[in-house]
């Protein structure tokens, strides 16, 4: 089995079980988001802000490393366990330090414990980095999945209950405590690898020495995608805050719980196939068009829909997202194809090239929520729309270049999707407008949903049937070849 069947397999699987994990985590989310108030969310992200990055920087980029690197062995591996240990223990320590400091940016003394009870996840997931990294360094998504399905609907479950006894913004904390501390034991028990007791830091350097450029640039990256919430916390109330912080979770749900799985399997696709160029060239288009098949219509949904979602699955408290959330939906797209450029580079041995784009989009969004924050809730979007849009087709265009891929071929690739989306939106809105004219009609939200369920997804559906139909066939053989 080639390097792309065996990615498109394993990825099969993961995407299986990912499915059934959403499925279930939206349930929970929703049922959650009814029992907590937005204040909760906006203390948690409050909270997570600072730490946030610390859990991010403390992982140095090693289990990137450890993927990209072609061999390594075991005394390699064992030092690099041991010194994730230590700098887990450092980070944990930070933590505890960055807890008043939080309190004091956002004038809010209710973080502080909940600052210092995420520190917890450091040890949690340094433990994690080197055997979860072996898993995904040979491919095997399926044990992945299998161990992200356990864990993600240990931590739903969990999160429910806590929420129905009262536990406020604690239960989003211990939802995430708990769902680290399963995927850490289910790692060990199905990778069957354990450390020796042998340290050498001259093991471990080649591995920073790559990872520190990968640290930089997700650095960077984690400054960009939270200087949102930081601004918007300076200049806003926690409730406020609250509205835009699930306002953005629920439109990245599509990146965060569809697009992240593809990037998982592309990314040790890409280091598999790092010195072969046509395959590289070819898995880089294939896995465009996949995401791309996937996310637009599921955000131009959201867009479409958004209205009649949020008035079904949430109730009235939280009615002043419904335009926030359709108007992300639109900036998502380009947060999704463009994402996969990160892991072509990295995979290459370019992680310089990240930087400079993530440094970029750290320093411009930056400057841009600043000043639109403090023109109110929805002035926020304006960067999302305007300047993101911008920086991310920049730097796809830099990546075709850079692997000599055609922008017209790019183009072509991706043109079914889009076509096809848009015959979607066409198809929904002519059936809004034909259906629901009567003022009782436009009444019912449920019945404006489905009806606009059942008219895009047929139509889009149909169209990727008669005039795609090859490439699904190809990739189906694909899942089922042994």
């Amino acid at each position: 089995m080639t390097v792309i069947d065996k990615a498109i397999k394993q990825g099969a699987w993961l995407a299986l079980f990912k499915f059934i994990t959403q499925c279930v985590s939206w349930t929970s989310t929703i049922i959650v988001a009814r029992l907590l108030v937005p204040e909760d969310y906006g203390l948690m992200d409050m909270a997570t802000l600072l730490t946030g990055y610390a859990a991010l920087f403390s992982e140095l980029g090693l289990g990137a490393a450890v993927v990209q690197r072609p061999d390594s062995s075991q005394e390699e591996l064992s030092s690099l366990f041991w010194f994730t240990c230590i700098v887990s223990l450092v980070f944990l320590t930070i933590c505890f330090i960055l807890a008043h400091p939080t309190a004091l940016i956002f004038n809010e003394p209710r973080v502080i414990p909940l600052t210092q009870t995420v520190s917890v996840i450091f040890i949690l997931n340094g433990l994690a980095i080197v055997p979860s990294s072996l898993m995904r360094k040979k491919l095997n998504f399926k044990n992945v999945g299998f161990i992200e399905l356990t864990a993600g609907l240990t931590s739903c479950g969990s999160m429910v209950i806590i929420a129905f006894y009262g536990g406020g913004v604690w239960t989003l904390l211990l939802g995430h405590i708990i769902r680290s501390f399963v995927k850490l034991i289910l790692i060990f028990y199905i990778q069957k690898w354990s450390p020796k007791l042998y340290f050498n830091l001259s093991n471990v350097r080649p591995y920073i020495n790559f990872g520190i450029f990968v640290s930089i640039a997700r650095t960077f990256r984690y400054l960009f995608e939270r200087s949102d919430i930081f601004f918007a916390g300076m200049f806003w109330s926690a409730g406020t805050l609250g509205f835009y912080s699930f306002a953005i979770i629920l439109a990245k749900i599509p990146t965060d719980k569809i697009t992240s799985l593809i990037m998982q399997v592309s990314y040790s696709a890409f280091a598999e196939l790092q010195n072969n160029k046509d395959e590289f060239k070819n898995i880089y288009l294939n896995i465009n068009k996949i995401i791309a098949m996937i996310v637009l219509p599921l955000f131009v949904g959201g867009f479409l829909a958004g209205e009649e979602l949020v008035k079904i699955v949430l109730d009235d408290k939280w009615l002043p997202i419904i335009f926030l959330f359709k108007m992300l939906c639109i900036s998502q797209i380009f947060l999704a194809i463009s994402a996969i450029n990160n892991h072509v580079h990295n995979a290459q041995g370019r992680p310089g090239w990240n930087i400079w784009y993530n440094g970029s989009c750290a320093l411009i969004m930056s400057v841009s929520f600043y000043f639109a924050v403090q023109h109110g809730l929805n002035a926020i979007l304006v960067p999302w729309l305007t300047v993101f849009p911008v920086l991310c087709v920049g730097f796809i265009i830099a990546t075709l270049i850079k692997i000599e891929i055609g922008i017209l071929e790019y183009l072509r690739k991706l043109s079914l999707p889009a076509v096809g989306t848009a015959l979607m939106a066409g198809a929904v809105f002519l059936s809004q407008k034909i259906f629901f004219v009567s003022p009782y009609l436009s009444a019912k939200a449920w019945i404006i949903l489905g009806v606009k369920m059942a008219v895009g997804g047929l139509s889009y559906i149909g169209f990727l049937f008669i005039f795609d139909r090859n490439f699904l066939k190809k990739n189906y053989r694909m899942l089922l070849k042994k």
